[in-house]
């Protein structure tokens, strides 16, 4: 039985979805670094969850393994034991002094996990955040809406009920995306019914620009929380409308990122061309 589901989480971390979440967040992460040898990141998560999953589910240590030069082997240095690291401790396995992490969680047992694995909390950084038992990640969005800057990223890693709330948040994201980095990873039960409609028309207004990969539903793998939501994934940056050599070289990784993992899932061309980078309000 996996780690997840001993603390009572409805998923095992490392599906489908956390793939290209994590996927995405590591390359974004190593691009970064890469393009100035000198910068250093902030990266805020205030959705922290789990550190880590001890005992991952082999089907997760194949599909990992299944990405070679991909940045996320690198995020996870110890897949071959079966131990597979949630967001924060990704991005620091692969950031190293370079990246610093603040995490939180609104449950006061999961975010003592995030500091005992040696992960800084949000209000360490950011002024005003709350804490337990009044913590609100939504409320640390905003706390981190007036902080962050050009060499800051923040993960906005909500579960199912997101869409049903997503009209301010994605708003402030928007503003947030005008000077600093944000993911948004969103799991959209239906894109084409009356919620699926109006999150595209929301990411549509307000992060027109922003770079989507969507994961679809995956069935009968034994990996719990793939199953039922196609999974969004939204970057946005000003970097991403800067130097062209460099976002061309950027979304060339990628490509192959979504190339590799459509491989390991087993997905269609058609699932491919969805998981693969589109501009929200560009041409389908």
């Amino acid at each position: 039985m996996a780690d997840t589901e001993k603390k009572g989480l409805p998923y095992d971390m490392g599906n489908a979805g956390d793939l290209l979440k994590h996927g995405v967040l590591a390359e974004f992460v190593r691009w970064r670094l890469e393009t100035d040898p000198a910068r250093t990141m902030r990266f805020f998560d205030p959705f922290g969850g789990e550190p880590f999953d001890a005992a991952a589910r082999a089907e997760v240590v194949r599909r990992v393994g299944a990405l070679p030069g991909a940045a996320l082997e690198a995020a996870q240095p110890e897949i071959a034991a079966g131990k597979y690291y949630g967001s924060g401790m990704a991005v620091r396995n692969l950031g190293g002094d370079r990246v610093s992490v603040y995490a939180s969680d609104r449950c006061a047992e999961r975010r003592e996990r995030l500091r005992v694995a040696g992960l800084a909390m949000l209000e360490e950084a950011i002024p005003g955040c709350p804490v337990p038992p009044g913590y609100d990640a939504y409320g640390a969005v905003e706390h981190i809406g007036r902080e962050a800057g050009p060499d800051d990223l923040t993960l906005i890693d909500p579960f199912g009920e997101f869409l049903e709330k997503a009209a301010p948040v994605v708003r402030q994201l928007g503003k947030m995306a005008e000077r600093s980095a944000i993911l948004l990873f969103a799991l959209n039960l239906d894109p084409f019914n009356r919620v699926g409609r109006r999150f595209d028309k929301l990411l549509e207004e307000h992060l027109k620009g922003a770079w989507i990969m969507t994961c679809p539903p995956i069935r009968l793998t034994g990996v719990e929380g793939e199953s039922t939501y196609h999974a969004d994934v939204v970057l946005a940056s000003p970097r991403l409308s800067g130097n062209r050599r460099e976002v061309a070289e950027f979304r060339c990784r990628l490509e192959c990122l979504s190339g590799q993992l459509a491989d390991a899932l087993a997905l269609s061309e058609h699932d491919l061309k969805k998981m693969q980078p589109r501009i929200i309000g560009g041409a389908r």
